[in-house]
């Protein structure tokens, strides 16, 4: 009987080879007053060069009406990618789009109207970017989104105050007074998703119990804010909050509930809401099972999270990367190395 193979730890595995590179994407159309607009990116290129180095505004449109490229949308679009990706001056991005409405009469479209937002707030060009959001609301109505909100809110919490991104929310408000409470709802969430990604958790929730009885509240809302608490009880106390309100737990709500509860070991707690799910129809996920197999392996449980792998895959809930890392991760800690091989 021939002699069985030395385990390896690690095996190369040859992959199959990349296809061919695909084609280039072709030039963005527009259709408009029942003409297409063509948008090259080489005539992008060349509005960019041109507008970087044009020494003042008119002898940026003398270069663009020698030029003979048609200012349209969809150019817009390539030539303010570029500003934002080449780190390019935002007051020149602000003259071609000033230029485009004045002159063309052309509207950016919601990605350029938020790409000029996004280069301005990064350069700290705040009064020119609520006068490009105030010149874009008289030719457009509809030109702030929540996504707008979500860029504004995001450049002023980065550099300002926590009452000073609150008074932009505030303006930004006016701005969607109107359009219903779903829109309001969007822009309140984007305001608490920007505080806990820029600020602190902390900040977040001030904001939420400030402002939570102006504004209609919704199932994301209460999902944003439970992603980062620490005490299990306070994450119990805010989804008894969120009940009281009508608002009923969802896939996200009980994943954030359980890995709170798993981190704080509280395993035993973990697993009667996982039956609760179960009671109401919510399938646990992948997520959901790689929490609850990092709280077995803090409470020094290492094989019953490796059971918990198996019956993953029973269920058809197929374990992913960090799952796999997080159940090595156990044995590691067990100082028990050679059982992490075997997974």
């Amino acid at each position: 009987m021939p002699p069985k193979p030395e385990r390896r730890l690690f095996q190369y595995v040859s992959k199959p080879r990349r296809p061919a590179r695909e084609p280039a994407p072709a030039p963005e159309v527009c259709g408009g007053g029942g003409e297409e607009v063509v948008a090259s990116d080489a005539d992008a290129d060349a509005v960019y060069r041109m507008v970087t180095a044009a020494p003042t505004p008119s002898a940026m449109e003398s270069a663009l009406s020698a030029s003979g490229v048609a200012i349209s949308a969809p150019l817009l679009d390539l030539v303010l990618r570029r500003f934002r990706f080449a780190h390019g001056d935002p007051l020149r991005a602000l003259s071609l789009l000033s230029l485009a409405l004045d002159r063309h009469g052309v509207a950016p479209s919601p990605f350029a109207l938020d790409t000029a937002l996004y280069v301005l707030g990064r350069a700290r060009r705040f009064a020119h970017m609520w006068d490009l959001l105030r010149s874009s609301r008289r030719l457009v109505p509809d030109a702030v989104t929540p996504r707008t909100a979500m860029v504004v809110l995001g450049r002023v919490a980065k550099v300002c105050s926590v009452r000073e991104t609150v008074d932009s929310f505030r303006r930004l408000s006016r701005m969607l007074r109107g359009r219903g409470d779903d829109q309001e709802g969007q822009l309140f969430n984007a305001l608490l998703r920007t505080l806990c990604q820029e600020k602190s958790m902390s900040d977040a929730r001030n904001v939420y119990h400030a402002l939570k009885y102006e504004f209609k509240v919704n199932r994301q809302t209460f999902n944003i804010l439970l992603s980062g608490w620490k005490s299990a009880e306070d994450a119990e106390a805010f989804v008894a909050e969120m009940r009281e309100l009508g608002v009923e737990p969802d896939l996200v709500t009980y994943n954030s509930l359980i890995d709170c509860h798993c981190k704080n070991r509280g395993v035993e707690n973990a697993y009667k809401l996982l039956d609760e799910m179960r009671e109401k129809d919510i399938s646990p996920d992948v997520i959901t099972y790689t929490s609850l197999i990092g709280g077995l392996g803090l409470i020094g449980q290492p094989d019953k999270a490796k059971h918990l792998l198996k019956e993953m895959h029973e269920l058809g809930c197929y374990p992913d990367v960090p799952a796999y890392n997080t159940a090595i991760r156990n044995f590691v800690i067990a100082k028990r190395l050679g059982m992490k091989f075997c997974m």
